[in-house]
């Protein structure tokens, strides 16, 4: 056992205290650098995230502040916002560094002592482009545009839905009916034509078989069958008598020469006129049944036609209309059922199959009827000889004459002659018993045609008036340059003008159109209470925004005979005070879009006062008689509201409806049928570049910003860089600094 002296074991115990000791210290100080790294990463960390979020959130405001700077002059006349013409990339960069030194100031401890690297603006989205054009049109309309147009558009014609509904499909029948009816109608007539121009051949040959004292004269003028028999009987004595005489002896041959040339006469020309009625029948009689084909499938036409009356897809825009409930007016005109009921009549239009087995039958007939006579016709040439010869006895001849006498007669009586035996008289006034109103309908539709003629003429006058206008051209032509422009920028293919609308020369047809036009509206309204659509929204928007006409304007032209008017109110057809008709129907001159407006109210107030007619007409019976009469009265009234409308600036929506109904009303009913286009867009674009100068095509509505700012780090920049290049870090990281990249998108 070792044994230490007293001192040797103090000097030994403070050499090992020592040595713990440090070895503590060294522990402490791994520990303390091992918490310190973790924690100065995340003293890092925690500057880069907040750099991130202040990033984010200065990028975000100098974007909005950017887009603040928008044109005013569009927001007060249009409601529209696109980017003005300041620098876009000067105030995004000030607004960045003015927030950047604010918070240097403001912050007591500078923690991440940032700076703003660099920032870029890149404006997108012109205004001028359809689609964005479209939009903003929808922000600014989304809440005028559904309570205007149901107050003063919805409820004023919701009433009517039914009885208009009830008004197209019978003006669509009846003018579709109306059309087969006289198409058919004309075929029979040429067929009864045809029936009768083929009977009437037999004339020829009937005028070579009455009978006549008559002895024919030497030359046979006038000779017929009836002088061959009745000169027959001398002249078979005389041939008799000289067949016993020598030649030269022979007393009768002048006598026997002349009557074998007069009964040769007769018997070619009845042989060559036989021939030619038969070669007529032949013709004739299978066109007659060709004909009456051509009626059968025509009235078959206008059997499917009235059984497809009830099943036409626009009727469904009308009932949406009708059964929608929640628009305040519950009110209806209760008068469809008796429109409804001028349809059931339609079946009285078509012809029987009775009568149609009946007409194909005597068309048969006839043909056997003449065949048969034919066949007596030819059987009396077979004589022909025998007479010649005086090899036939007289009583022979005079029952063969008196055979093709009664069979000619028949057939003559049957097919010509007039009486209650004529087949074709019988069928002709069978078919006049559906037609008694056909006179009194042809007289109404010729006065419909005349009043539809004044129509176009009011409508005429105005369009003619186009190059009286010269300073109003040339706002058009500027005017036609900027939409030109605008289409060009958009690329769009469309080009041209609308179409005018006016009247055609046919009434009927020009009801039909006008019904048509209706559907399409009652379409419009149906699709409008699902869901607002850009054809309302953008005739909405049209109608708020753009000037219309003064439609009192157009009382003083129309009643005008001189230049005076022209010259006093030409200020009131520029560009600026038609706006709304120049959007609708896209004419660049100073009067077509007027015409064109003028023409389409016709439309409407014809569509209107023809379902009137119908009502006040239900007593005339025929249902093409009571077409006649209501499209006369609608073309009547609707050109006496033309008129009114120019004096009054308004009128009364119908005799059954006490509401008004505005010019500007009108319009707002045109834009919706009409729906939206894009040469419409491009034309709206047109004149807010002539109006407020502002080149739509160049001012934007989209920003795409993007901001860069960086940071010192102020602890392990290896570590963050390794990080960064594992993907695990935000932002990006040179050197000592870390950096963070932000992009932001904005629009109006």
């Amino acid at each position: 056992m070792i044994t230490f002296p007293k001192e040797g074991k103090q000097v030994y115990k403070k050499q090992r205290h020592r040595a713990e000791s440090g070895a503590v210290t060294v522990f402490l100080v791994v520990i303390f650098a091992s918490v310190f790294a973790f924690v100065s990463i995340f003293i890092d960390f925690a500057r880069m995230a907040a750099l991130q979020t202040k990033t984010e959130m200065l990028a975000h405001s100098a974007s909005r502040s950017v887009l603040s700077s928008y044109d005013p002059q569009l927001v007060e006349q249009y409601g529209l916002f696109a980017f003005g013409d300041t620098d876009a990339n000067y105030i995004m960069s000030k607004v960045l560094q003015d927030q950047m030194d604010i918070s240097k100031r403001s912050d007591d401890i500078p923690l991440m002592n940032a700076r703003l690297d660099s920032s870029t603006v890149e404006l997108l989205r012109p205004l001028g482009t359809y689609e964005v054009f479209e939009q903003q049109i929808r922000e600014e309309m989304k809440y005028k545009a559904p309570i205007d147009f149901s107050i003063e558009i919805i409820n004023r014609f919701k009433p009517m839905s039914k009885v208009m509904k009830e008004a197209s499909s019978t003006v669509d029948l009846l003018s579709k009916l109306q059309k087969l009816y006289d198409q058919r109608e004309a075929k029979l007539d040429e067929m009864l034509e045809k029936q009768r121009a083929a009977a009437l051949t037999v004339t020829e040959i009937a005028a070579f078989i009455p009978r006549s004292s008559a002895s024919g004269g030497s030359n046979g003028a006038g000779a017929t069958a009836s002088s061959v028999a009745g000169e027959y009987a001398d002249f078979a004595a005389k041939y008799n008598e000289d067949m016993l005489r020598e030649p030269e002896e022979r007393q009768y041959s002048y006598e026997i020469q002349m009557y074998q040339s007069m009964a040769s006469g007769v018997f070619n020309s009845l042989g060559r006129s036989g021939q030619k009625s038969s070669e007529r029948h032949a013709v004739l009689l299978p066109e007659a049944k060709k004909l009456l084909q051509e009626v059968i499938v025509i009235n078959d036409q206008m059997k499917r036609t009235i059984e497809e009356a009830e099943q036409r897809p626009v009727l469904d825009g009308y009932n949406e209309v009708a059964a929608h409930e929640g628009l305040g007016n519950n009110e209806t005109v209760a008068a469809d059922d008796e429109i409804a009921a001028i349809r059931k009549q339609s079946g009285s239009l078509l012809l029987s199959a009775e009568l149609l087995a009946d007409l194909e039958g005597d068309i048969g007939q006839q043909e056997a009827d003449f065949t048969s006579f034919y066949a007596g016709v030819g059987s009396f040439l077979g004589i022909e000889s025998s007479v010649l010869s005086a090899s036939i006895s007289d009583s022979s001849l005079y029952s063969a004459v008196d055979s093709l006498d009664r069979s000619t007669g028949a057939y003559l009586r049957k097919y010509v002659d007039s009486g209650s035996s004529n087949v074709l008289e019988d069928n002709k006034r069978r078919l006049e018993q559906h037609r008694s109103s056909d006179q009194e309908r042809k007289t109404i539709e010729h006065q419909a045609e005349t009043a539809l003629q004044d129509a176009k003429g009011l409508i005429g006058k105005i369009s003619a008036l186009k190059d009286k206008f010269k300073d109003a051209q040339k706002q058009f032509d500027e005017l036609q340059t900027f939409y030109n422009d605008n289409l060009e920028f958009n690329q769009s293919l469309s080009s041209g003008e609308e179409a005018l609308m006016g009247p055609g020369d046919d009434p009927a047809d020009a009801g039909a159109e006008a019904m048509g036009g209706m559907d399409v509206f009652f379409g419009g309204l149906s699709l409008v209470l699902q869901s607002m659509t850009d054809a309302a929204f953008q005739g909405e928007y049209v109608v708020h925004y753009f000037p219309l006409l003064d439609i009192s304007t157009l009382d003083e032209l129309i009643g005008s005979e001189g230049s005076g008017a022209i010259d006093t109110i030409g200020d009131s057809f520029m560009p600026g005070k038609q706006e709304v008709e120049y959007i609708l129907y896209g004419f660049h001159n100073p009067t077509g879009n007027i015409a064109a407006a003028y023409g389409e109210i016709f439309a409407l107030r014809l569509a209107i006062r023809t379902m009137e007619g119908l009502l006040k007409n239900l007593n005339k019976g025929n249902p093409l008689l009571i077409l006649a009469a209501a499209l006369l009265y609608g073309i009547e009234h609707a050109v006496k509201d033309m008129l009114m409308l120019t004096k009054e600036g308004s009128i009364q929506l119908s005799d059954f409806m006490k509401v008004k109904l505005t010019y500007r009303d009108h319009l707002r009913i045109f834009l919706l049928m009409h729906g939206p286009s894009e040469r419409r867009l491009s034309r709206m674009l047109g004149l807010i570049r002539m109006n407020t100068g502002v080149p739509v095509e160049q001012r934007a509505t989209y920003l795409k910003g993007g901001v860069s700012i960086s940071m010192p780090l102020w602890f392990l920049p290896g570590v963050a860089r390794t990080l960064g290049a594992s993907g695990a870090l935000k932002g990006r990281v040179e050197g000592s600094r870390y950096y963070v990249d932000k992009q932001t998108d904005f629009s109006y």
